[in-house]
C-alpha cells in the first residue's frame, strides 16, 4: 500500500512539474505480462516510464546500486524498490544471460518488464539498432511487446549530470506487438533479429527521431537500467 501511494504521489508531481506529452497509455494491458521496449536517451528514462505507466514497470539494474549503508544510500535503495528495480550483477556475458532470466521471471509472474533494446544510452539523441535480447524475451515468454518512443528525456537529465532539469518530454506507447508465427523459435538468431528490428522500427517511429542502422557505441557510460542481448 505504501509503495502504491508513494508511486502515485511521485507520478502526480512529475506530471504537474514537467507537463510531459504522453499518449497511448491505453495500449498497456490492464493485467498480465507485458514488455515495454523503449529507446534510451537518459538515465532517467526508466524512472519516467515507471512513474508514467498505469502499472508498475520492472527494470534490470546494477546490483551494486544497492551497496552502501548511509542514509542517502538507504533512501536510494528504497526509491529503487518503489520503481521496480531488479538487481543483477552485470559482469559481461554471464550477467546478460542472468538479466534475461530475471526478466523472464518477472513476466512469468504476470508483471510488466521494461527494456531498452539499444543496450546503452544514445550518445547523440538518435535511435540505434536494438540488441536481440528483446526478441528472445518476447518469443520465450509469449508476452506482448508495447513499443515506447521517448524524446526530450536527454534534456531532463543530460549525460553526465546528476540533477534533473524541468523541461517537457515526450513518451508515446504504441499498439502491443505479438509474434505467434515465431512461437518456439527463440533459439533462432535470425528470428530474434527480425522480431527486434520490427520492435525498433515502431520505437523510432513513435519517438520521431532519426534511426541509425548500427549498434550504439559503448564509449558512453553503460546503461544502469537496461537489458540488451
Amino acid at each position: 500500500m505504501f509503495r502504491s501511494m508513494l508511486r502515485a504521489v511521485l507520478a502526480l508531481l512529475l506530471r504537474l512539474v514537467f507537463r510531459p506529452r504522453i499518449s497511448g497509455l491505453g495500449n498497456i494491458p490492464d493485467s498480465g505480462p507485458c514488455i515495454i521496449a523503449a529507446n534510451h536517451l537518459s538515465f532517467c528514462d526508466h524512472v519516467l516510464i515507471s512513474l508514467m505507466a498505469k502499472r508498475p514497470v520492472w527494470f534490470i539494474g546494477k546490483a551494486e546500486r544497492l551497496d552502501g549503508t548511509g542514509l542517502r544510500d538507504r533512501l536510494r535503495v528504497k526509491l529503487l524498490h518503489v520503481l521496480g528495480f531488479v538487481p543483477v550483477k552485470r559482469d559481461g556475458g554471464a550477467g546478460g544471460v542472468d538479466a534475461l532470466k530475471r526478466a523472464e521471471e518477472v513476466l512469468r509472474e504476470g508483471r510488466i518488464f521494461g527494456i531498452h533494446p539499444e543496450g546503452t544510452r544514445s550518445p547523440d539523441g538518435r535511435v540505434y539498432r536494438g540488441r536481440a535480447g528483446v526478441g528472445w524475451l518476447a518469443l520465450a515468454t509469449g508476452a506482448p511487446v508495447v513499443p515506447c518512443g521517448l524524446a526530450g528525456t536527454d534534456r531532463v537529465q543530460p549525460l553526465g549530470r546528476l540533477m534533473w532539469r524541468v523541461t517537457r518530454f515526450d513518451m508515446h506507447f504504441g499498439s502491443p506487438m505479438t509474434f505467434p508465427e515465431f512461437a518456439g523459435r527463440e533459439g533462432d538468431y535470425k528470428v530474434r533479429r527480425l522480431v527486434t528490428d520490427s520492435v525498433m522500427e515502431q520505437v523510432h517511429t513513435l519517438a520521431g527521431l532519426e534511426y541509425v542502422h548500427r549498434y550504439a557505441p559503448r564509449s558512453t557510460p553503460p546503461a544502469e537500467a537496461t537489458a540488451g542481448g
